[in-house]
């Protein structure tokens, strides 16, 4: 009676499983959220006097041929200045990749900015905005693709401040635009806009008891979210302000083959079922593929790697090739921080002469693993971690681990602490 009715518990238990891995959850993505370059990006919204009723497309300086662009003035303005905003929705024949702004009253406390939308060059049928001064929020707009009405981004614009009473910077900063931009005259640096923009689209992931957030990310800045080989899928922790576009830990990249799509989050795998264009949501499940990841396989070596610790020196992993070795990838912020890195205390005292634990961290500065390091006392290495770790291991999310037999052969990827400790024991209680 009692193995029947633990038959039937496992065969619920599986069909829960099985259930949850076919279970499609649709996310709405109903905001724009901060990249990691949002506010480490100094972006300038450069302004050139118009010449009359012309003005210049974008060269980036020169590196394209210059058009003269025939355009429409409001009227009843002292001066007009003109600049250009990066948008590859943006389809036209004349400034392909832009959209043209036309900034009246350029050198006033609050001039007023008008966006060609409608890219026809006239400046009479479009909405105008008050730009701020120093210290006054940000004035926000929406791009639209041409094609794809629905698809957006969000630009952000300030004054810029940053150079404050640097005259000497802000004299080099004058003379490079008078220089890369010929035949334009410049406003002046004082007079310019910074740029920020939200390219990215974010929602929040609750299955059971793993939450995260999760975004689409526009690489490309044309509107769309989807976009095969460029566009990315970032995940980031629940306490997570800022979706890194940059730390291959957190994204993936769209594949041109959508049954390739696939992300790993606190050791759960997920398929990618569907991302919108225009990035109001994406369909996603809990997977049970088997997927590699660029994992090493079971009983193949790793590659010899050496690891730099917390106060710098290197260490090579081959010095612990008679051993087994227990490598815990993790970071502050990562689930279970705190609890995994008590247990692996707990397997560190096991038994130091055949086995070792070392806990890679990935931090933002080299400090904070210093302070971590400072204030846990580990019985164990502690180590960076870094793309090029990340790619030799096949380390796609945190947390993550990787147990080692000896000399370095794989024994198996993605045990928690607490589940290694038990497979430990029970295979040493064998011997």
């Amino acid at each position: 009676m009692k193995n029947f009715i633990f038959l039937l518990c496992c065969s619920l238990s599986a069909i829960q499983l099985l259930a949850q891995a076919d279970s499609i959850l649709t996310i709405p993505l109903y905001q724009y959220a901060k990249d990691d370059r949002f506010d480490k990006y100094q972006i300038t919204l450069a302004l050139f006097i118009t010449q009359q009723d012309t003005i210049l497309s974008m060269d980036f300086e020169g590196s394209k041929p210059l058009k003269n662009i025939l355009i429409k003035k409001p009227p009843r303005y002292k001066d007009y200045a003109y600049g250009n905003l990066f948008f590859t929705g943006s389809v036209n024949e004349y400034n392909p990749g832009y959209i043209s702004v036309l900034v009246c009253n350029p050198y006033s406390k609050n001039p007023q900015l008008i966006i060609d939308k409608n890219q026809n060059f006239d400046f009479n049928d479009d909405p105008k905005y008050t730009l701020p001064y120093f210290d006054e929020p940000a004035v926000e707009i929406e791009l639209a693709n041409k094609n794809y009405p629905d698809g957006k981004i969000k630009i952000a614009l300030t004054r810029n401040k940053l150079f404050g009473q640097k005259f000497e910077f802000k004299k080099q900063m004058d003379e490079y635009y008078s220089m890369a931009y010929k035949g334009r005259k410049f406003v002046g640096l004082e007079y310019t806009y910074r740029e920020q923009r939200y390219i990215t689209r974010s929602g929040f992931v609750k299955l059971n008891e793993e939450s995260f957030k999760i975004a689409l990310y526009d690489a490309n800045s044309n509107g769309l979210y989807n976009d095969p080989e460029l566009d990315k899928v970032i995940f980031v922790n629940s306490n997570d302000s800022v979706f890194d576009a940059t730390n291959p830990l957190n994204f993936v990249v769209f594949s041109k083959k959508d049954k390739n799509n696939y992300f790993e989050k606190n050791g759960r795998l997920y398929q990618i079922m569907e991302a919108d264009a225009t990035g109001q949501f994406i369909k996603i499940k809990a997977s049970n593929d088997d997927v590699e990841f660029g994992r090493i396989k079971e009983g193949k070596k790793v590659p010899k790697i050496k690891l730099t610790l917390a106060r710098g020196e290197k260490f090579k992993l081959t010095k612990y090739k008679k051993k087994q070795v227990y490598l815990y990838f993790g970071s502050n912020t990562s689930k279970n921080f705190q609890s995994d890195t008590l247990i692996l205390r707990q397997i560190a005292e096991i038994d130091t002469n055949r086995l070792k634990v070392i806990c890679v961290l990935y931090v933002n500065k080299s400090y904070e693993l210093r302070m971590f390091g400072s204030e846990a006392h580990p019985n164990y290495l502690l180590a960076f971690g870094g793309k090029e770790l990340s790619k030799k291991l096949g380390i796609n999310s945190v947390p993550q681990s990787l147990w080692l037999g000896k000399r370095r052969r794989v024994k198996k990827y993605g045990l928690k602490p607490n589940e290694f400790l038990r497979a430990f024991m029970a295979e040493e209680a064998k011997k």
